[in-house]
């Protein structure tokens, strides 16, 4: 059995946490304590219980919304999936699914040290965050993991049942882009399902229990600026929907 070897944590370090979604900036460390800048809120937490994702003093050298710097999410997150749906693909009837580009994809997988404790997040990036009424948003799931993800995302529809408006692969440490919604489209997505079957290509790998994780999304919050925020994985304000944090399992 293979043991996590944790990173020196010091102050100016952005760090994620192990145990739950998010992070921030370590503000000072004492003994194992570290007190992370949570967006604005100091929380005191045990620096086994982070990860380094981008050290201090250390200036991204390429333009883009993500924060981690680590190789596996500059590789991972490639060219083909940059694009999202044009903004008509689901504010026009809504019942559009948006599927990954079909066939193999040739970049190498890059694990990180922590990635076998998955975790998942859907997100909306308002394009002008400065005008919420009237802006789009881009619609993201972020796989922060060693896991392959083939995943569907649902919407609840009152009339019809469940409706996939999401399906494909997310390599692993990859951020994939879904769509764009309208303020008044993404009001379709106040009840979502995301399901999902992680699995590793040509590697030996501990297995997942499939994931079916129903979520009700608060729909005033995308009126509302404060529940906009930069965070581990982007640099600009979102708002972040954790699906799973798994537990790092404990040293036998």
């Amino acid at each position: 059995m293979s043991f996590r070897t944790y990173t020196m944590i010091k102050p100016g370090d952005t760090v994620r946490y192990l145990n739950a979604v998010g992070g921030g900036v370590v503000i000072r460390v004492e003994g194992r304590i570290a007190y992370v800048d949570d967006d604005g809120f100091e929380t005191p937490v045990q620096t086994s219980d982070l990860v380094v994702v981008l050290p201090a003093g250390h200036v991204n050298d390429t333009p883009g919304r993500k924060m981690f710097d680590q190789k596996a999410f500059d590789v991972g997150r490639g060219d083909k999936r940059e694009a999202p749906l044009p903004v008509e693909s689901v504010s026009k009837g809504g019942n559009a699914t948006v599927s990954a580009e079909e066939g193999e994809e040739d970049f190498p997988v890059e694990e990180t040290e922590y990635g076998d404790d998955m975790t998942v997040v859907l997100a909306f990036e308002p394009v002008n965050v400065k005008d919420l009424s009237n802006t789009t948003f881009n619609a993201v799931i972020v796989n922060d993991s060693n896991y392959f993800l083939d995943y569907q995302l649902l919407r609840r529809d009152k009339e019809s049942g469940w409706i996939a408006v999401g399906r494909g692969t997310a390599a692993p440490n990859e951020i994939v882009e879904l769509a764009r919604y309208t303020q008044q489209s993404v009001g379709m997505l106040e009840r979502v399902v995301f399901q999902a079957i992680a699995y590793k290509k040509d590697k030996p790998f501990e297995i997942k229990m499939p994931l079916s994780v129903s979520r009700k999304i608060d729909l005033s919050k995308f009126y509302k600026l404060h529940c906009f925020r930069p965070g581990v994985y982007f640099e600009t304000p979102v708002l972040e929907v954790p699906l799973l944090a798994e537990h790092p399992r404990k040293r036998k």
